[in-house]
């Protein structure tokens, strides 16, 4: 039996061929190459049916010349059986673990019609993209903050996850040396424990906590990642019981009571590779029982909320990997969800973070959003990818407020930190702009007026590469405090100079609010 995600490729799969068995002789009749646009070039009507079967339809000035020929166009390719065209060989993830339904065995387009595509793309993308058109500069200088670099001496740094404690101080993990570390509100470590399989989550659970083992730092389809539950005894952190073993890269979990029986759930974004699963697990006697919510690849970060106000848990969810949207998984009180896109991207949008808040305060949820995901198949700095607020409306729809410009922005996390009584953003970038903009790493936005900002950067933030944050009352003040996590190594490169930096700099860093 096919799963959701097979029958998804599918049904893409017999819209192309429907599409290309049609005959459209406008496309092919001769018109004046030098008046046509993107818009009015006659083979756009098939090369956008094509792509928008399976995604939203990507723009050619999306991406430059390059991109498209030699990485994404080629990667479609693959998932339409195109595995060589040309004498050009297309390299794939056929025949991996974890991929069958994904790669058809024969092409699905005749040769003729995938070069249509493939030359559409060449015409009209860019030789490069346009810089960022920013409106308004950042500036380096933040008193509201004071560094401070604490967590030891490891060289180089790896930390996929740092996560502020409720009672203070803040845990961290370092993938290099597979320690998991609590820091106590002074900086000090307070118990520590070894888990070889890299950590990309942890959150409070009952009396311990739950940490999201994913396997691999990057893509893969080798599903070793796992969920356990710990308890910290003594100084030491513990794995006290393993929920889940050998699942797909399970990037994110929140906890919450979504069927109304008084007992705590879990919900886990098992991202994957080219197949994943966002489910949510619930205690029966003593084993975990798995209840899919969507079989697909992808989910990034989830956020439970009674977003509709009828007294139950909602889950709002970003997802990744080609099909990028934020949906709205609304519950009817049992643990069983209707399913509503709240914004749609294009697949080479870089999706990475959101938070729910209300920025006009109106007591409707807006949307802060960051796109700067940026180690796939186009690694070129992209004008789109940046910081966004998207204000709810009355009618559930939302509405793009604010931008600014980006370079590979990673996270962002709206709090007051500077008790004004408005929101304000701290946020990273693990792609910026390292040789030209080197404080693109980490920028501050101070909301003067209403959706107004003053950004501005800390002199001492370009000492890593920040690859995640977090933020909470780490010194017990009754303040937010931000903590980044220093992930020294990338995907993407950079001068010499800047890779031994990060290499030789903090483990994480705390930006202590000083506004009390």
């Amino acid at each position: 039996m096919m799963n959701f995600f097979e029958k998804w490729l599918s049904g893409c799969l017999l819209v192309v061929l429907f599409l290309t068995g049609c005959t459209e002789k406008k496309s092919d009749e001769k018109v004046n190459a030098d008046s046509l646009t993107a818009q009015t070039d006659p083979r756009r009507a098939k090369v956008q049916a094509i792509c928008s079967s399976c995604h939203l339809f990507v723009e050619p000035d999306l991406l430059d010349k390059t991109s498209w020929a030699k990485n994404v166009l080629p990667a479609m390719g693959t998932r339409l059986g195109i595995f060589a065209h040309n004498g050009i060989h297309y390299t794939s993830d056929s025949g991996k673990a974890n991929t069958e339904g994904i790669f058809p065995t024969r092409p699905v387009l005749p040769p003729e019609e995938w070069q249509k595509i493939l030359d559409y793309f060449e015409t009209y993308a860019p030789v490069s993209l346009a810089p960022q058109a920013r409106t308004q500069t950042y500036t380096v200088g933040l008193p509201l903050f004071e560094a401070r670099i604490v967590g030891g001496n490891v060289s180089p740094p790896i930390i996929s996850m740092v996560k502020t404690n409720p009672g203070g101080g803040y845990f961290f993990y370092d993938a290099g040396s597979g320690n998991l570390v609590q820091m106590t509100k002074e900086g000090n470590k307070k118990a520590g424990g070894v888990l070889p399989n890299p950590i990309s989550c942890i959150t409070p659970y009952r009396d311990g906590f739950l940490v999201s083992k994913i396997g691999s730092m990057y893509p893969s389809d080798e599903w070793l990642g796992g969920i356990s539950f710990m308890e910290r005894s003594g100084n030491l952190l513990i794995e006290k019981e393993t929920i889940r073993n050998k699942v797909e890269r399970p990037v994110n979990l929140q906890t919450g009571d979504l069927d109304g029986d008084g007992i705590d759930d879990i919900v886990v974004c098992g991202f994957g590779n080219n197949k994943g699963e966002f489910y949510w697990l619930k205690k029966e006697g003593a084993r975990w029982k798995k209840y899919s919510i969507r079989k697909v690849p992808g989910a990034l970060s989830t956020r439970l909320t009674d977003f509709d106000r009828d007294g139950d848990l909602d889950i709002v969810t970003l997802f990744a990997q080609g099909l990028e949207k934020l949906v709205l998984f609304t519950n009817n009180g049992k643990g069983v969800f209707t399913e509503k896109n709240l914004l749609e991207f294009p697949p080479v949008q870089g999706s990475s973070s959101f938070e729910l808040n209300d920025f006009n305060k109106d007591g409707i949820q807006d949307v802060l959003y960051t796109s700067g995901d940026n180690a796939d198949y186009s690694v070129i700095f992209k004008n789109y990818h940046g910081v966004y607020i998207f204000l709810g409306k009355a009618d559930g729809s939302f509405a793009q407020k604010y931008f600014y410009p980006m370079n590979g922005a990673y996270k962002a996390m709206a709090r007051d930190f500077d008790g004004d009584g408005d929101l304000d953003i701290a946020a990273i970038s693990f792609f910026a702009d390292y040789v030209n903009q080197p404080f693109e790493g980490f920028l501050f936005f101070e909301q003067t007026k209403a959706l107004q900002f003053s950004v501005r950067s800390h002199s001492a933030t370009h000492s890593g590469r920040w690859l995640t944050m977090d933020v909470g009352d780490l010194d017990g003040d009754h303040d937010p405090d931000i903590v980044l996590g220093n992930f020294s190594y990338g995907p993407t490169s950079s001068p010499d100079s800047v890779n031994i930096k990060w290499q030789r700099g903090p483990v994480t860093m705390m930006l202590e609010n000083t506004s009390k």
